[in-house]
């Protein structure tokens, strides 16, 4: 690094007017440490050369090492009213924003950043930062404006829902519903709490007021047909799950759903359509994976062997790839949250 610092110093004292030599000397001198001189650097080649590429940025990314937040922000958004897709610039950005304890100024950058780089891990680490600490600020707003609104009950009740605490999750929504007793959304949470909890009578009958509220609502038709189906009221499920599906086709869940109630009234024929819809529209998820297992157990019964086994033998063959895939997470979380390795003997 030094031998390159030595060599742009002497690119700038033969030519002092170049931009590009200014650059690449502020580049070099803000990876050193060297903050204020870096940032002095990249004025001067900004006065030489002001749409000079990254100028703007890099000059902003020192101020922010240099805890210059205002300028930073200003010399960013420079780098960003030019070049709207820059990735870099706009997490930077928010990075700022954060820095300057506005985390809701941040999540705009992040958001737009997260659309151009949807794989970067750093951006993504900073992006949910700043949405948790919107949130957080947020949930704490309310709560201190009304501690006992149904909108505070809500909340806490998807906190408790998100913490596996479905328990204390459906005590959180009995006490919304208590105030907002017409609100479909109420119903609809709470009775997937109690489906979670295996609780499945509860659910029906709270999915049955959260689609008596929303009539035309696909979401609720599909919550109270599903659990039709898995308490054995097949025919009440059934006429739900066609009318979700009219609305909103392509729902592999839903035809999932819809194929075993079938099957159930005796249509294994129209039942196996479904289901097939159903395994081929979820390709590698649980969905897709029963119903291959129910295809099978259709096919035997309709007298078709060789559809039967071959069905099976996809059933199996996804089982063991997610059983793999699932012992592959666990064994990569072991290796980043175990022990580290001892050091290697001198």
């Amino acid at each position: 690094m030094a031998e390159a610092e030595a060599a742009f110093r002497e690119a700038v004292e033969l030519e002092p007017s170049l931009a590009l030599a200014q650059l690449d000397l502020g580049l070099v001198l803000g990876r050193e440490g060297k903050l204020d001189e870096a940032i002095a650097c990249l004025a001067k080649a900004l006065r030489l050369d002001p749409g000079i590429e990254g100028g703007h940025m890099f000059r902003g990314i020192f101020l922010h090492q240099a805890n210059r937040e205002d300028e930073a922000r200003a010399e960013l958004q420079k780098e960003i009213d030019v070049h709207p897709s820059n990735g870099e610039a706009l997490m930077w950005l928010g990075m700022v924003e954060l820095a300057a304890g506005h985390p809701e100024r941040a999540v705009g950058p992040f958001d737009r950043a997260a659309e151009l780089r949807p794989d970067d891990l750093n951006l993504l680490e900073f992006r949910g930062r700043a949405h948790n600490m919107v949130a957080r600020d947020s949930y704490a707003r309310m709560a201190r404006l009304d501690p006992t609104s149904w909108h505070v009950h809500k909340v806490q009740a998807e906190i408790f829902a998100d913490e596996g605490k479905h328990t204390e999750a459906i005590a959180e929504y009995e006490a919304a519903i208590k105030q907002q007793d017409r609100n479909p959304d109420l119903y609809e949470g709470i009775g997937d709490e109690y489906r979670k909890l295996n609780q499945l009578q509860e659910a029906q009958r709270m999915y049955a007021r959260e689609l008596e509220l929303s009539p035309q609502n696909a979401i609720a038709k599909y919550d109270l047909g599903s659990t039709d189906i898995e308490l054995g009221e097949d025919a009440a499920g059934v006429i739900l799950l066609q009318s979700m599906i009219e609305t909103y086709p392509g729902s592999p869940v839903a035809e999932y759903y819809l194929g075993r109630g079938l099957a159930e009234l005796g249509k294994e024929s129209e039942a196996v359509t479904w289901l097939e819809r159903s395994a081929s529209g979820d390709t590698s998820g649980e969905v897709g994976m029963r119903s291959y297992y129910e295809l099978g157990r259709i096919y035997r019964k309709l007298q078709r062997p060789a559809d039967a086994q071959k069905a099976i033998a996809e059933y199996n063959r996804r089982r063991t790839a997610k059983e793999q895939s699932d012992a592959k997470q666990v064994e990569d979380w072991k290796k980043l949250t175990g022990p580290a390795p001892a050091a290697a003997p001198n």
